[in-house]
């Protein structure tokens, strides 16, 4: 009788940890679920807010212009991506609304020295020799 009352009792306890861990499984299950749903989520929120701006800078000739252009807009607050067209004298900025606006991205580039314009008509390409641009002389 005695080993009949311990098998019972371990089946009780087996069954016991078998409900609880199914349990565990459903909250685990369900946690991952909502944690993905909400990345899903604060990403298309982030990709609502952000805009871009397209700059056509007549005085931007080459990868020097380029690197010192992405050095510094790049630590200017809400700039999340750069696209660069050097051969069109062209800058897509991707940022954030509500940390930044086209107007101070613009004067971000005159502080460099660079004269950004919204219009590709206004924007005369400066298609002057090499050694006329002060960026591409040789050091």
């Amino acid at each position: 009788m005695k080993k009949y009352q311990t098998h019972r009792v371990q089946n009780k306890t087996h069954t016991k940890f078998k409900l609880m861990r199914n349990k565990l499984f459903i909250v685990i299950a369900l946690l991952v679920g909502l944690t993905s749903i909400n990345a899903q989520e604060r990403k298309a929120n982030a990709k609502a807010v952000q805009s871009e701006v397209v700059y056509f800078i007549p005085n931007m000739h080459c990868e020097r212009c380029q690197a010192k252009i992405e050095k510094a807009i790049t630590l200017e607050k809400g700039v999340k991506d750069l696209v660069f067209d050097l051969k069109a004298q062209k800058l897509t900025i991707v940022y954030q609304k509500q940390e930044t606006t086209p107007e101070k991205l613009r004067q971000a580039l005159a502080k460099m020295g660079y004269e950004a314009k919204s219009d590709a008509t206004t924007a005369q390409p400066q298609n002057s020799m090499r050694e006329n641009r002060s960026c591409c002389r040789s050091k």
